[in-house]
């Protein structure tokens, strides 16, 4: 199946395969992955995202992976071959995608139960929640299986496979563009990730454990639903692949010839100007305005911080409309996000991939 359009399409639906180990067989009947959330700090060539080619979206990120946590808990089921998703579990249609997907490339046909445990689920607020529920929930699967999928196999298969839930319809979902940044925050390691073209990892980097994220979502923001933020975002999106065109030679020279020295050398100070710079000067923040209607004013009351030591990173995550920040000094980030009619969330950056517990 080629799809080159933004029309919504069934859940489980494949449109790009995946490559399974030979002779594969159930390892686990029950356990647990504890699977982390990704921030979004910019795209590398966001003209990328402007053309639907099957799914397949090559921008590339810069991404922070943080810890907020699902805790995806999947079961084995022999009665039937049903796929049964626990009643406090959000997003069902997602969850469902997920394990659908899962059945197709792994070809399984016993049932199965799947719980979801999200305390935090802040949707369509630029935190990867669609994403990384897909991916989590598939990771699990993968998991009772002995990881059948090679991990970076996964992470494209559930991006260039992703979509999100329509409100009112649990059989249909909107193709809104993944670049893979949840995906790979989950299976790899590192709390500052860059991912290339094929959500493909090319540089990662620890962060020091005194380094907190604050997160800020403005108070008056109500999530719309992915059809209504698709379709406005297609109707902007002359503004992404103008931005990719005018910016993405020098974006790639800046963080080869100066983001990923300075990170080898411990200091994100180039990164933090690379990023404020496609934010705010660049036109993504503008491009992403669609989300939000006061997301420029507020973004510009924000400029000063471009400057402040006791901000290492400040961004907007994805097309917003939260922003965040890295910084040692949580109270003072937290005031001026106050100060701007932001309610915030204060969480640590994590370092590590997501983590399995086996029920046995």
């Amino acid at each position: 199946m080629n799809k080159t359009d933004f029309t919504e399409f069934a859940v489980g639906t494949v449109f790009n395969s995946v490559d399974v180990k030979d002779n594969i067989a159930l390892e686990y009947n029950k356990l647990t992955v504890s699977y982390p959330s990704r921030l979004e700090a910019m795209a590398l060539d966001p003209s990328k995202i402007s053309d639907n080619n099957n799914l397949i979206y090559e921008a590339g990120q810069i991404d922070f992976c943080v810890s907020i946590f699902k805790h995806i808990t999947v079961e084995v089921s022999n009665e039937g071959s049903e796929i049964s998703i626990s009643e406090r579990s959000p997003r069902k249609a997602l969850i469902m995608h997920a394990a659908l997907l899962m059945k197709a490339a792994l070809k399984f046909e016993h049932g199965l139960k799947i719980d979801v445990d999200d305390a935090t689920n802040l949707k369509h607020c630029g935190l990867g929640s669609s994403s990384s529920l897909i991916a989590g929930t598939a990771a699990a699967i993968n998991e009772l299986y002995g990881k059948p999928i090679k991990s970076l196999d996964l992470v494209k298969y559930c991006a260039q496979n992703h979509g999100e839930e329509v409100e009112g319809d649990d059989s249909q979902l909107a193709p809104v563009q993944c670049i893979g940044g949840s995906g790979v925050c989950g299976h790899f390691e590192g709390g500052l990730i860059i991912l290339a073209g094929q959500a493909t990892p090319i540089y990662t980097y620890n962060i020091s454990d005194d380094m907190k994220v604050v997160i800020g979502i403005p108070n008056d923001f109500t999530a719309p639903d992915s059809r209504t933020l698709l379709e406005a975002e297609v109707d902007n999106i002359e503004g992404f692949r103008n931005a990719g065109n005018t910016y993405g030679k020098e974006i790639a020279y800046r963080l080869v010839h100066q983001v990923m020295p300075a990170l080898g050398n411990d200091d994100l100070s180039k990164c933090k100007e690379l990023i404020f710079d496609y934010r705010w000067d660049m036109g993504s923040i503008k491009n992403c305005s669609f989300v939000y209607p006061g997301l420029v004013e507020l973004a510009e009351n924000m400029r000063h911080l471009k400057d402040d030591a006791r901000v290492e990173v400040l961004s907007l995550s994805s097309v917003g409309p939260g922003f965040f920040a890295l910084t040692k000094d949580v109270q003072y980030v937290e005031e001026e996000f106050s100060k701007l009619n932001l309610k915030t969330i204060t969480i640590t950056i994590h370092n590590g991939a997501y983590s399995v517990a086996v029920e046995r």
